[in-house]
């Protein structure tokens, strides 16, 4: 029974992760709160995950908001544009609700492939933000790059961001849970499962680097 009680034993560093995680989380959906400081925040997040993902010994409150600090002018290059095309997308999608069904049917498609290219690029875009420092445009493409070369990897972060959604819409009882969840370890614990399907590439970046 001791030996569980260790501060490095299995389940205690499991319980320390799910609390850094619940941490993490509530940090990041409280910058988020103020629109225009919600890129500076998932980057921050993606930076601490990332970190646990690779096993570094780090500070997760003191690393967060490092990489809040140090990311928040940078991303007033690139987060404003995607607020826009949210807006857009979200207003285009009302639009075209009203218009006849072959005619919603082709452009929603459309709107949806552009919104999957935008996500593509932002699931690189992030991290690389996060752990180099480089213009935006050099992130820009890198992250274009990253996210046609790493095509599977891509697909596979895509679908972790899209699973809460899936399982909102594919089961309307699980709405509330899902919400929950969210609000409670989702968005930090969806940034742990990208950043391990991104871990291999980042580190061999860094090496590079």
């Amino acid at each position: 029974m001791t030996a569980w009680l260790r501060h490095d034993s299995p389940a205690m560093r499991a319980w320390s992760a799910a609390a850094d995680l619940v941490v993490i989380n509530l940090l990041t959906l409280l910058a988020c709160l103020p629109l225009i400081t919600a890129g500076a925040a998932l980057t921050a997040c993606m930076r601490v995950m990332m970190e646990m993902a690779r096993e570094e010994e780090t500070y997760t409150v003191r690393s967060w908001w490092r990489s809040l600090r140090s990311n928040l002018r940078q991303s007033l290059a690139w987060w404003p544009p995607v607020l826009v095309l949210a807006a857009l997308a979200l207003w285009e999608q009302a639009v075209i609700s009203r218009a006849g069904a072959l005619e919603a049917g082709i452009v929603s498609g459309l709107l949806a492939a552009g919104v999957l290219m935008v996500l593509a690029l932002l699931v690189w875009l992030v991290p690389l933000i996060a752990f180099f420092e480089t213009g935006i445009g050099r992130h820009l493409v890198n992250a274009a790059r990253l996210a046609l070369g790493a095509l599977g990897r891509t697909t596979a972060c895509l679908a972790v961001l899209a699973a809460p959604l899936a399982v909102a819409w594919a089961a309307p009882a699980m709405r509330a849970p899902t919400a929950w969840f969210m609000v409670l370890i989702g968005v930090a614990f969806q940034a742990y499962l990208v950043a391990l399907i991104q871990r291999g590439i980042i580190n061999r970046l860094r090496q590079r680097a």
